[in-house]
């Protein structure tokens, strides 16, 4: 019982130690007691996220089963050290299974679905050094979450007039620290997303080097493992901003983000024709029956599948307008729906606000602004398409909220000295 709780409060303090005394961790427009402060609360929220799902009180077992299944992985390691690596960095996912990784596979619950499983081989290599304590590897998600964060922090450091409303969208928005904490994808998205953007940025403004270029490849193969429609939605947009970059500027930002998007678009749509093994519409429709037919605590119907134009609007009602209300006060009678609830009114507020009020002259001139509102509202998008409980539109709605909100506080690029003179 003592190790329980000594082992994830000096894996925190030596965290905390880290942030403290790392030079990566020093920024000249953030102090360091606002890092820590969120380190500690994301720290917190990960053990809460625990818990919670531990007791009941909220429903699903993925954070669990990551970690179960990690612990079986680590447990080869006694017969094999040859296994636990294969089972750790080999492939998964394959037919016939070999006779020695039977047992172990028999044990899991996700070794036939590649992104469950990414989870999965973060959890037993953890489990090296966690003693198998859930709360360590809560402990570590949460700092992974906050690396990642603070990438995307210092991606957009000098894109933003205001650095505190950019402190305060990532660190500081409830369900973006709460969702992005705990042993779940939220927290490795996050990290992924952070490390490949902060990487990305030398090479999106023709200043890299081959560092840079490797962490890329690294953070987008990783995030393409735990959500793949994530990466797929990301690349267009950097590809368009590595253009505008290229052009020398000439070109309105809005123009070639449109001409990249159509041209994308059309690639998928051949390839979904040519390659039905590829299909993106049927993994679309694959999920969105997953989700109807796997009812849960805060489900809500959808709209039917389309038969006529009405269908159609209904749907598109939904993708549009779900995942930004849910969950509903109705949704259910726990009070986290209550606060969620609130935190959503709120955002919708804001939005509105910020919509009502943007020059969109300087908006269609900023590739970031583009890069970060399509991206945020894509993802809503799809997740208001095949999602159907409340739960898991919060969950993830914490990526893609802070990006349409820092996209729309982005300043113009085209007045950037005269801006910070103002400042």
């Amino acid at each position: 019982m003592l190790t329980q709780i000594l082992v994830p409060i000096l894996y925190f303090i030596l965290l905390f130690f880290i942030i403290s005394n790392k030079r990566f961790f020093k920024s000249d427009s953030i102090s360091k007691n606002i890092l820590l402060l969120s380190f500690s609360l994301k720290a917190f929220s990960a053990l809460i996220f625990g818990y919670l799902f531990k007791s009941g009180i909220l429903t699903g077992n993925d954070t669990l089963m990551y970690f179960n299944d990690g612990n079986i992985i680590y447990s080869s390691l006694k017969e094999s050290p040859y296994s636990y690596l294969q089972l750790v960095f080999g492939r998964n996912n394959f037919y016939p299974i070999p006779a020695k990784l039977l047992p172990y596979i028999d044990d899991m619950g996700f070794w036939f679905d590649n992104s469950n499983y990414f989870l999965v081989r973060i959890n037993a290599f953890i489990r090296l050094f966690s003693f198998g304590i859930y709360n360590a590897h809560a402990v570590v998600f949460s700092f992974l979450s906050f690396i990642g964060i603070y990438n995307i922090y210092l991606f957009f450091e000098n894109k933003v007039i205001n650095k505190k409303i950019l402190q305060l969208i990532l660190f500081g928005i409830p369900s973006v620290v709460f969702w992005t904490s705990g042993v779940h994808k939220e927290a490795i998205v996050f990290f992924t997303l952070g490390i490949s953007l902060y990487n990305l940025d030398a090479i999106l403004e023709l200043k890299y080097n081959n560092k840079n270029v490797l962490f890329s490849i690294l953070g987008l193969i990783s995030l393409g493992y735990i959500r793949i429609y994530l990466l797929l939605f990301l690349v267009p947009l950097l590809i368009a901003i590595y253009i505008f970059n290229k052009s020398g500027k000439k070109h309105p930002s809005i123009t070639i983000f449109l001409v990249t998007i159509i041209i994308f678009l059309f690639v998928a749509f051949v390839i979904d024709l040519s390659t039905p093994q590829f299909s993106l519409t049927n993994e679309l429709i694959v999920r969105r029956r997953y989700f109807v037919n796997s009812p849960g605590n805060f489900s809500f119907p959808l709209a039917g599948r389309p038969h006529d134009l009405q269908g159609i609007l209904l749907v598109l009602w939904d993708a549009i307008t779900n995942p930004f209300i849910r969950p509903l006060p109705t949704d259910s009678g726990v009070a986290l729906t209550y606060l969620a609830s609130l935190e959503a009114i709120i955002i919708i507020f804001i939005l509105i606000k910020l919509i009502y009020t943007v020059k969109l002259k300087a908006l269609f001139h900023n590739p970031y602004a583009l890069f970060s509102i399509l991206f945020g509202f894509s993802t809503l998008f799809l997740v208001g398409l095949i999602v159907n409980n409340s739960g898991a539109i919060v969950r993830y709605r914490s990526i893609a909220i802070p990006f349409i909100l820092i996209g729309f506080y982005l300043k113009n690029k085209e007045n950037n000295n005269s801006t910070l003179k103002s400042c």
